[in-house]
């Protein structure tokens, strides 16, 4: 059990968010993620930004306790997302030494390589 809580911990380490990544990018071989593998690995800020944004827009259709339709456009969220992407970016910039941005979004790509893609992708 340990190691389970362990896997989850961390900046951008919720499995919801490799699961969204998987749904969107890599469930078969005619997705984005697989035919244009090398454009994904590692899996690109801009993406994960959107992510991220995905997700906001989910917490607020919740936001008064009961489940309301908001529609995903680029009026209502293009801030949450180029908020988003600032922020990756300067993580980017405060951790470039170690590279830790970088190693996430490469372990995003690995993450669904190993799990799902083996048989489609040949590098």
């Amino acid at each position: 059990m340990a190691a389970k809580e362990d896997m989850r911990r961390g900046f951008l380490k919720v499995p919801l968010i490799q699961k969204i990544i998987n749904m969107m990018w890599f469930v078969n071989k005619h997705d984005d993620g697989v035919v244009f593998h090398n454009h994904f690995k590692p899996f690109p800020y801009p993406a994960l930004a959107l992510v991220l944004t995905v997700i906001k827009c989910c917490i607020d259709e919740w936001m008064m306790g009961m489940q309301t339709d908001i529609p995903f456009t680029i009026q209502e969220y293009h801030a949450a997302y180029e908020s988003h992407l600032k922020c990756l970016q300067a993580f980017e910039d405060a951790t470039k030494t170690y590279n830790v941005l970088l190693g996430i979004c490469s372990k995003l790509y690995k993450v669904r390589w190993y799990m799902h893609m083996p048989l489609y992708i040949i590098e």
